[in-house]
């Protein structure tokens, strides 16, 4: 026998008919707690849609309903109708009636609570507890001079809108279930509540394209398209690297990973924080085998971008530094030819880092908005490199998931470190090699150097250090590995790279040289290390540097590296960057 599912959502006020809850399950339980916070939920929700959480009902062949899943809220929102209408508003129409099927009495006893009967069970305490709970929260309510403010909310937010009503927006998602056996209802009501997992947008979505309404070939044909095609989506959806093109949030946080092309195709002004907002989108839709074709159409869009190399770029850009979300890029490019598709994406990439009252020269790391713009340009040089060169691509699924921040290629003062030994000791000790290879032009820089080495070897056996002891043997390796530009460029755009926090972490306000071995063993062992960074430590950008400039990060290698910069980006830069 063929089993039939309607699903829906369902406005509270448009509930219909007797519900009986089958001797299977348990009775009603729940606490004072738990009705406060849907009371709460509902009114500090506004008129925005609110979800009730699914309930699964059979109709039986007497006309009357069998409540296999959602009882719960289903009871108390019973109780607080009857509360409403015994209170407030006495013309109130309730259209449903609840039965509990082992408690005979149940359904005079939910429409007319006394505490003369609350203990004839341990249902029927409950079910008391909870009118009490409703009362107590209107009497505080009351207190506040707002009780009949909250009960026409209430009246508003379940019933359908009236004239120019903005009220009806408190709905159950609504299964009926035709033809199951009473063993079959039972075997479903146990599968619904083992481990009491709720749907998921992407399973009532689901459910709504897959659900038998018509039983003929045709319909179960289309049927079986559709979840083939949906099967192919979610397992591409499952490259991380296309996932992690298409969005910043973790995949984590999707049980179905096609939840995400859902969530893309609602309207910006018809989402809001109810979890269930994607699912109203798409049940209020009329011919779901049409939409199923523009599901596909926007999906595949989707993918021939990823497939593209410069718009992956651009697009993996724009999505990855926050400036706009997949959604909105698809939305406001829909039928551009791809020319002006180039167009609109090199404009969106030129706003995003053209920032208000400021010039590139003038950010600074020691400052949270420099700090932000500086990564920025950052990421899309790293990201217009990766592009230009067309050797690989940006791996966004690397740069979403990892924690980044700027590095300092000349690194701050060592005084700034923590007043700890052993962080001195680590510092100096990481110097050695780089002081050991500096060249010997003559015979006094041979002594010199031989000089430095014997006091940071000094400095290293000895059983105890100060302060005053480190900054004294800093300041010759600085002044021995540093360049001597009296600039202060510490902090600028010039003097930053992109590095993870734990590998940043890792090189311990070394010097250029001894961040440059670091960077280089990191890279050795497959951790990932930016494109451009990598260039940086390489010298890449600097056409020639004597020896001494391979120590350390001079004005020239800052000037070289800056020149890059507006080279690669010349198109989207709203100045040329200074050094």
């Amino acid at each position: 026998m063929t089993k039939e599912i309607t699903l829906e959502d369902k406005l509270v006020g448009e509930i219909e008919g007797e519900f009986i809850i089958p001797s299977y399950q348990r009775g009603y339980r729940w606490e004072r707690k738990q009705v406060e916070t849907l009371l709460n939920d509902i009114m500090d929700n506004g008129d925005k849609p609110y979800c009730l959480q699914p309930v699964v009902v059979r109709k039986r062949d007497d006309g009357k309903f069998e409540l296999i899943d959602g009882q719960q809220r289903l009871t108390t929102i019973y109780i607080l109708l009857n509360y409403l209408k015994r209170e407030y508003k006495p013309r109130l129409n309730i259209k449903y009636t609840l039965t509990y099927q082992m408690r005979k009495g149940s359904g005079d006893f939910l429409n007319n609570m006394t505490e003369e009967h609350a203990d004839d069970y341990i249902d029927y305490r409950f079910m008391y507890n909870a009118y009490l709970a409703i009362d107590g929260w209107f009497k505080q309510m009351e207190a506040e001079g707002k009780d009949q403010s909250a009960a026409d909310l209430f009246v508003l937010y379940f019933f359908p809108k009236v004239g120019n009503s903005t009220g009806g927006n408190v709905r159950f998602i609504w299964y009926e279930v035709q033809n199951v056996e009473d063993k079959d209802a039972i075997s479903l009501f146990t599968r619904l509540n083992i481990g009491r997992i709720p749907l998921t947008n992407a399973e009532l979505v689901k459910a709504l394209f897959l659900c038998r309404k018509e039983d003929n070939v045709q319909a179960e044909k289309w049927q079986q398209e559709i979840a083939l095609q949906w099967d192919t989506i979610e397992r591409e959806l499952h490259d991380d690297d296309f996932w992690n093109f298409l969005t910043r949030e973790s995949a984590d946080n999707y049980s179905s990973r096609i939840e995400l092309i859902f969530n893309f195709m609602v309207p910006k002004d018809q989402r809001s924080q109810d979890p269930y907002s994607t699912f109203y989108y798409f049940s209020a839709k009329t011919n779901l085998q049409e939409y199923w074709k523009d599901v596909l159409k926007y999906y595949y869009r989707l993918k021939e971008w990823y497939k593209k190399d410069r718009l992956y770029h651009k697009i993996g850009y724009l999505v990855a530094s926050g400036h706009k979300e997949m959604s909105a890029i698809v939305d406001e490019t829909t039928d551009m030819r791809k020319s002006e598709l180039e167009q609109y994406l090199d404009e969106e990439i030129r706003s995003s880092i053209k920032f208000p009252k400021v010039k590139y020269s003038e950010l600074r790391y020691d400052n949270s908005t420099g700090y932000d713009y500086i990564s920025r340009i950052l990421l899309l040089f790293n990201v217009i490199s990766v592009m230009n060169r067309r050797v690989a691509r940006f791996p966004f699924k690397k740069y979403n998931n990892t924690e980044w921040s700027l590095e300092h290629i000349h690194p701050q003062h060592p005084e700034v470190m923590p007043p700890r030994q052993e962080l001195w000791r680590d510092w100096v000790a990481n110097h050695l090699t780089s002081v050991s290879e500096l060249g010997e032009a003559d015979e006094d820089a041979a002594t010199r150097k031989q000089s430095l080495l014997g006091e940071m070897k000094d400095f290293l056996a000895k059983e105890k250090v100060t302060m005053d002891m480190f900054k004294t043997i800093a300041d010759k390796v600085l002044n021995a590995l540093s360049d001597k530009s009296g600039d202060d460029l510490t902090h600028s755009l010039s003097n930053m790279a992109l590095l993870s926090k734990d590998q940043n972490s890792a090189l311990n306000n070394s010097l250029f040289d001894a961040k440059r071995r670091k960077i280089i063993n990191m890279d050795r062992r497959g951790e990932y290390i930016p494109y451009c960074t990598r260039m940086v430590f390489l010298k890449y950008y600097t056409e020639r540097a004597d020896e001494k400039q391979m120590f350390c990060w001079s004005s020239a290698d800052r000037k070289a590296y800056v020149a890059a910069m507006n080279r690669e980006l010349k198109t989207y830069l709203a100045e040329e960057i200074q050094p």
